[in-house]
């Protein structure tokens, strides 16, 4: 069993990301930041971090997505603001359909959430600094097995409780 840290829009919160990667340092395998952290590339906090480019971060700061394929899954991150995710997924999800991926992470509209449509799971795991909806500060952890995502859980940045509302 694997699990993943998955967190976007963090908006130059160094303490906020550096309290969840001590908080989960011993329980995560892989962390995920789909945009938006506000920090530099060689930020000591985004060693060994997939990290993509979000609508303000510094431009070629970071890639526009990543496609890595970890414990058998592939894997498509992108912040959101190219596929127009305020308005709508179904820009995003034809991207996913056409890249053949099984999971997709991503950020930009602040609202925490995950779903599963055609067989690809989609995972926004809210905002650190700026939630929209919920209200509070969200992240995500994924729970990977025998190369499928078992779960899908949000928890409050604070008191690290989990959002069961949420979970997936």
């Amino acid at each position: 069993m694997m699990q993943w840290l998955v967190v976007s829009d963090t908006h130059g919160d160094r303490d906020g990301l550096k309290m969840l990667r001590e908080r989960h340092e011993q329980d995560v395998q892989a962390i995920f930041h789909c945009g938006d952290s506000e920090l530099a590339s060689d930020d000591p906090l985004l060693q060994s971090v997939y990290v993509v480019s979000g609508n303000t971060d510094l431009r070629g700061t970071f890639p526009e997505h990543e496609e890595p394929k970890i414990a058998g899954i592939n894997i498509w991150m992108t912040h959101g603001h190219l596929y127009q995710v305020k308005n709508s997924n179904q820009l995003l999800q034809q991207t996913a359909v056409d890249k053949g991926v099984q999971l997709v992470l991503h950020g930009h509209s602040h609202f925490a959430g995950a779903y599963e449509k055609d067989g690809i799971i989609y995972v926004n795991p809210g905002s650190l600094t700026l939630p929209k909806k919920p209200r509070e500060a969200t992240y995500a952890i994924i729970t990977v097995e025998n190369g499928e995502v078992q779960a899908v859980r949000f928890y409050e940045k604070e008191s690290g409780e989990e959002m069961k509302s949420l979970s997936f």
